[in-house]
């Protein structure tokens, strides 16, 4: 199946995970102290199972991203990233959830890493994420 680009409406079970994921990413970053979101993030990881493709993540981040556009509160890198590991790993699929920073200027970021690399993300060769934490 193609992967959805952020206008188009993605298939029904990709836009119910998504929903899912941003709402309980968006709980877990809002109100719960980090070590709780590690804890659920690593459960997480540990019962999906099968690694994720790139394609599977490029599906799953193209349906947050079109989820995020109805999201009704403050949704950033943290909680964007953390939904799209979670709607994978609800359909049995493991990705890394990476946090870290970039230099010059100094700048945190946190997203998703398949089989391949970055997920969603611009590669910028000069100016490379550092990964600080790594699900």
């Amino acid at each position: 199946m193609a992967v959805p680009t952020r206008t188009e409406r993605p298939p029904l079970p990709d836009r119910i995970g998504a929903i899912a994921a941003l709402a309980v990413a968006s709980a877990l970053v809002q109100a719960a102290p980090l070590r709780c979101t590690l804890a659920v993030a690593r459960l997480a990881k540990r019962c999906a199972r099968r690694p994720a493709t790139a394609a599977e993540g490029a599906r799953a981040v193209a349906a947050r991203d079109w989820v995020s556009r109805f999201f009704p509160g403050r949704a950033a890198c943290l909680e964007i990233s953390l939904a799209a590991f979670l709607a994978l790993a609800l359909r049995g699929r493991s990705v890394d959830w990476c946090i870290g920073c970039r230099f010059d200027p100094c700048e945190s970021h946190a997203w998703i890493e398949a089989e391949t690399g970055l997920v969603g993300e611009p590669e910028t060769p000069d100016r490379p994420f550092h990964v600080t934490l790594r699900i």
